[in-house]
């Protein structure tokens, strides 16, 4: 399989659905935006696959997922059979970054980030977390990722040109 790995990581509410959303448009069929099994309904900037945990965790058990984590009380899982030829471009947790170097050669990481003070005005505006868990995410320390080949990304811009910036960012990748 002649594929490459597009993983897209960054602190919820850094505006990742928003790109991927704008990039989904955008590009052509040699990019497949990989969707998600989640163990919560999807919201309205998320296109994902809802699925209990019951059944999550038989798929995991039985080797369905690519990779599969657990994050504020919800599982996420990549089915391996989502994976395409061409750029698979794929929201993940960065703590499995290395699933996926593991399984597949050409892997890129892109880590999109904001300023602290615009995150928390993000994660306040969308309104799923209490006040106190925003905090808690944002006083959260992370280690340096650590990845074959990082691309650091800032969606500090204007959110226009930010998304034609992303664009660039993954034709990019798709000719390197």
């Amino acid at each position: 399989m002649n594929s490459k790995i597009v993983l897209v990581v960054g602190p919820s509410g850094a505006g990742k659905d928003t790109l991927l959303r704008y990039a989904k448009e955008k590009l052509n069929e040699n990019f497949s935006f990989v969707k998600r099994y989640i163990t919560r309904e999807a919201d309205v900037n998320e296109n994902n696959y809802y699925i209990d945990e019951y059944a999550f965790e038989i798929l995991r058990h039985n080797g369905y997922f690519a990779s599969s984590w657990n994050a504020h009380g919800n599982f996420y899982g990549i089915p391996k059979r989502f994976i395409k030829n061409g750029i698979n471009i794929i929201s993940i947790s960065r703590a499995r970054i290395k699933d996926f170097e593991n399984l597949y050669k050409d892997v890129y990481t892109l880590n999109i980030s904001i300023p602290k003070e615009k995150l928390k005005e993000r994660l306040i505006a969308r309104g799923r977390e209490s006040s106190k868990e925003i905090e808690q995410r944002l006083n959260r320390s992370y280690e340096k990722i650590q990845c074959n080949k990082l691309i650091e990304f800032d969606n500090s811009s204007p959110i226009d040109e930010s998304k034609e910036k992303f664009l660039e960012l993954l034709k990019s990748i798709e000719n390197d």
